[in-house]
């Protein structure tokens, strides 16, 4: 069914609250003038027609947006909506004569139509694999079924195609060609594989298509288990585990080798062994996990995790710190603070840290009882930290955290502020300093995207404009920004937009840009409380006000390679950036 349905309704929406904020404008007496340029002229049922009609015009200057919609075979049902964009392209996949039709129409309602005939001859297209595997994942021993009966093709009918495919995705083919469409396989090895199906039609014509198939080692028949001496182990005791109570159900016979996790991370702390039996001493009390996973003779493997209460006998210090920024480049001289580091006997001065910055296993500093540091990075990436900590007694702990270096060149910073727990990574861009993340300040107007305060971590807040201005309505107020640090006035967005230009400044500054500025489509709450466009949009105040109670903002959106400025309402609830004094 033919639907017609307008679009780019928050578009509009912004449109008609300016205008109706700038007085009343001249309606449009005499209707606009419809003309499109068809290319080609004519052409195959597998021709892409591309439909131009930006020599469409107005014959009044207050028609200020022409909208413009299609009937592509002129059967009275019009195929698109309005919309202002004015090229457009289409196929026909049926040969004949067609007459394609415009309507061009201005905000007044007065319209123009315009049609051509294009003729439209047989053509042969490339056919469109479609398969599907069962199950998308398993392991060794597991037989995937690949069915490619879902295949089309606009000419041809499904028994009259030809089928290989390519197990692993490596480039080679594995199976001759053949109207056979499901074939089952097994993988020898784990990973995660690009299965690949090439399809070609009577005409020899081919596509691909490809599909991710996950094979593991795991075996979740195994039953692994396993028990320990003494019953109830305290941080002295090395305890005794014993896994030799593991089965195979399915294959009585099957024959396994051990290893063994005792810390509550992902590196487990044995190797493979036959030996079913290990000792290990607890250096912590309270509740810990242990992990025992068994691997049989074809290579798969299991787990099963217990929990053990370990009794007090000396405390190991616990292992924290934070990252001023996570987010840097190699200009970066990143901030780290182990304060976050506890211990149960000593006081936090009396414990020693000690750094490794790459986590390559070679520390970087000797133990000392300074807790924070500062470090920079030679080369762009992404680095684990390890931290070590160690009290009086010689127990330890590790823990770690991650940063990324980026390519990027221009001078970076940090808000730190640890009375009130203020902590922002900066980047000076042109002259201008700028904080390198959206504003998260705890106010009464703070709001979160769809009231998440994940959300919040991961965009920063969104406010008003009342409420970001603190109470102010002067530009370049400081708001809720950190002292020395202030709302960007519109002329201060401008400059920073000038520093790459109108149609570089959106790729230059979103995360993905070399500019550090780290610009996420952060959405946004409107007027009616509700929260759109996350990951679509980006919008942002400005201490500048506008006509009426409006104020000016920037907004940068997804699909638009440049920018604009938006005189709203000051309800909305948009992100913020702070500028230094």
């Amino acid at each position: 069914m033919k639907i017609e349905r307008f679009r780019f309704f928050l578009v509009l929406t912004l449109t008609a609250t300016f205008l109706s904020q700038c007085g009343e404008k001249e309606i449009p007496q005499t209707p606009p003038v419809a003309a499109y340029k068809l290319a080609p002229a004519s052409g195959l049922t597998t021709t892409l027609f591309h439909f131009d009609a930006t020599g469409s015009k107005s014959t009044n200057a207050a028609d200020t947006m022409l909208f413009i919609r299609w009937d592509w075979d002129n059967d009275n049902i019009w195929d698109t909506g309005f919309s202002r964009s004015k090229e457009f392209t289409h196929r026909y996949y049926k040969p004949g004569s067609y007459s394609p039709r415009m309507e061009l129409r201005n905000e007044a309602g007065l319209s123009d139509t315009i049609q051509s005939d294009v003729q439209v001859a047989r053509g042969y297209s490339a056919p469109k694999p479609g398969f599907t595997v069962s199950p998308l994942s398993g392991n060794l021993r597991t037989e995937f079924l690949f069915d490619a009966g879902l295949t089309r093709d606009d000419e041809d009918s499904l028994n009259t195609l030809k089928f290989r495919w390519d197990w692993e995705g490596d480039g080679v083919y594995d199976t001759g060609l053949s109207t056979q469409t499901v074939y089952t396989h097994f993988f020898s090895a784990s990973s995660i594989y690009d299965a690949t199906v090439e399809v070609v039609d009577p005409q020899g014509l081919t596509a691909t298509l490809h599909k991710s198939v996950s094979v593991s080692t795991s075996n979740p028949n195994l039953v692994p288990k396993f028990t320990w001496t003494p019953q109830t182990p305290s941080t002295a005791d090395t305890v005794q585990f014993n896994g030799s109570t593991s089965y195979d159900p399915e294959n009585p016979g099957n024959v396994f080798t051990y290893r063994w996790n005792f810390t509550k991370d992902t590196e487990f702390d044995t190797e493979y062994s036959t030996n079913p039996i290990v000792g290990y001493q607890f250096k912590t009390e309270g509740e810990n996990e242990i992990i025992l996973e068994i691997k049989d003779q074809w290579g798969l493997i299991n787990q099963t995790k217990v929990k053990l209460w370990i009794a007090h006998a000396n405390l190991k210090p616990t292992a924290g710190f934070f990252v001023g920024y996570e987010y840097g480049n190699r200009n970066t001289n990143f901030y780290f603070d182990a304060d976050a580091t506890k211990d149960g006997e000593d006081y936090i001065d009396q414990l020693k840290i000690r750094w490794d910055f790459e986590s390559d296993g070679i520390w970087d500093t000797e133990f000392a009882k300074e807790k924070t540091i500062y470090h920079k990075y030679a080369a762009s990436g992404k680095f684990r930290i390890k931290m070590q900590v160690i009290d009086t007694g010689g127990l330890s702990d590790t823990t770690s955290q991650y940063v990324t270096v980026s390519e990027g060149t221009n001078e970076t910073g940090l808000i730190l502020d640890k009375a009130k727990s203020i902590y922002y990574g900066t980047v000076k861009i042109g002259s201008q300093w700028w904080m390198a993340e959206n504003l998260n300040e705890a106010s009464t107007g703070k709001f979160c995207y769809s009231n998440q305060a994940a959300n919040c971590a991961t965009y920063g807040g969104l406010y008003t404009w009342t409420n970001l201005m603190n109470g102010s309505t002067s530009e370049r107020s400081k708001g809720l920004c950190p002292t020395g640090w202030h709302i960007p006035a519109l002329s201060e967005w401008q400059q920073l937009l000038d520093v790459y230009g109108t149609d570089l400044a959106k790729q230059n500054l979103e995360v993905t840009g070399n500019s550090d500025f780290r610009m996420f489509l952060a959405g946004q709450r409107n007027i009616n409380g509700r929260s759109e466009m996350l990951n679509t949009v980006a919008n942002f105040w400005t201490s500048s006000k506008a006509t009426g109670e409006n104020a000016w903002a920037f907004s940068f959106q997804k699909d638009q390679a440049s920018y604009f400025k938006l005189n709203l309402g000051q309800g909305y609830y948009f992100s913020v950036r702070c500028v230094k004094d």
